[in-house]
């Protein structure tokens, strides 16, 4: 096989060299490929010089972004979010997340960062299904951070758990009380990052736990 010619100065035969790269998608997904570079000895011009390597390597993210969503979406039965309800909150085509299983159609980037946000906080399809109402997201959102608290809690030696919003005419305290076992703190600091932007609601909303 005659060897290329050099795009730069067009006179050296280019001598080409297999390189491994492992690219990383954000679901934890790996992938090792090899990658084509070349060199001229001539003017000494290396690299990629036809521009080969980006289409490789970004068909290769396709396919990893393609196996990453339909990992997620296994997930969401056992999460009992039904697909068909999950596509018309979010407004997509019927049978959109099912083709999106079973990668017989590739989500976009920004379509596969929306199911990462769904699988990782499932409440987000509530907030949906009310019209994105700022009040009612609120309510959601800590009504989470109370269901995902209480499972912290389970089988540790805790006897009481409570929270609540205490709230005066300028702003609302969310509040966590914890007897034994973990400490105050560290139940704060889950509850105060899956709390943030709570704003004044009207009557308090309050949760009670007994072990």
């Amino acid at each position: 096989m005659s060897k290329r010619i050099c795009p730069v100065c067009g006179i050296g035969a280019l001598e080409k060299i297999l390189t491994s790269i492992t690219l990383s998608d954000p679901s934890g997904i790996e992938k090792t490929i090899e990658i084509s570079e070349y060199k001229c000895p001539a003017c000494e011009a290396e690299g990629d010089l036809f521009g080969e390597n980006d289409r490789v390597i970004q068909d290769e993210y396709k396919k990893m972004r393609a196996e990453a969503v339909a990992s997620m979406l296994e997930k969401f039965h056992s999460k009992k979010i039904s697909l068909s309800a999950a596509e018309r909150v979010l407004e997509l085509p019927q049978r959109t997340l099912s083709k999106w299983k079973n990668k017989s159609m590739v989500p976009s980037a920004s379509a596969a960062l929306l199911i990462r946000y769904v699988n990782l906080f499932p409440w987000l399809l509530d907030v949906a299904d009310n019209k994105f109402n700022p009040k009612n997201a609120q309510q959601i959102h800590v009504a989470a951070a109370m269901r995902d608290l209480c499972e912290m809690t389970k089988g540790s030696d805790v006897t009481s758990l409570s929270a609540g919003i205490v709230e005066n005419l300028n702003n609302a305290v969310f509040y966590v009380n914890m007897e034994k076992g973990i400490t105050q703190r560290s139940i704060m600091d889950t509850v105060t990052s899956a709390s943030t932007g709570l704003m004044v609601h009207s009557g308090a909303c309050e949760y009670s736990y007994e072990t």
